[in-house]
């Protein structure tokens, strides 16, 4: 049975560690990823260097666990997105792009900290990436089974996931200036060319 004290102390810990990972997304979002300063999160999060250590170990450490932390933020959000079991893979995958479209738009620092993270910690990225793909060659898994998607092997199934995460760079570059292009057309036509490339084909004798 846990002590009423120690129960309090677990949960001061708790709230502790969510302000530092608040703190270092506010750093890492103005200073980058690579120019955070671990004294500048401490006084952010309004607590001392060495708490910074005791709850994530390293500077790196604590980055680290802060991408993992917006990466879980943003699966989340697209699962809501596609939560609708009535609605086919387009509606599905135009639903979550909105959604991404959204996050992006709100979290800018999320892209440029995503960049560097490709090139400074190489390991973390593919982490990340490895399970966007998983999660979207499921995603197709299920297309196909419901007959939205034309049938594929494992091997294009992969393929073509690797395909839709890369296609996010296109959402990301379009919408990324403020020139005021409408998410929503950026999107339909992302998703044009997604259907065109993986809708089930018609019967060429039944086209008239």
């Amino acid at each position: 049975m846990v002590r009423p004290a120690a129960s309090e102390g677990y949960a001061k810990s708790l709230v502790t560690r969510a302000r530092i990972l608040d703190a270092a997304r506010l750093e890492a979002g103005e200073r980058g990823f690579h120019k955070a300063s671990v004294a500048r999160i401490a006084a952010r999060a309004d607590t001392a260097i060495g708490s910074v250590h005791y709850h994530f170990g390293s500077r790196t450490q604590l980055l680290r666990e802060l991408m993992r932390t917006l990466m879980a933020d943003l699966t989340a959000r697209l699962a809501a997105a596609r939560s609708d079991p009535a609605s086919d893979f387009f509606t599905r995958l135009r639903a979550e792009q909105l959604a991404y479209v959204d996050y992006i738009r709100a979290n800018p620092h999320h892209v440029r900290l995503a960049d560097e993270i490709k090139f400074h910690e190489p390991d973390l990225y593919r982490e990340g990436m490895d399970d966007w793909v998983t999660l979207l060659a499921a995603e197709i898994r299920a297309g196909v089974a419901e007959r939205s998607l034309r049938p594929m092997d494992d091997t294009e199934i992969l393929a073509q996931a690797h395909f839709l995460l890369g296609a996010r760079h296109y959402l990301e570059s379009m919408l990324g200036g403020d020139d005021g292009v409408e998410g929503a057309a950026v999107v339909d036509a992302y998703i044009g060319l997604v259907r065109d490339g993986l809708g089930r084909r018609r019967d060429p004798e039944r086209r008239a």
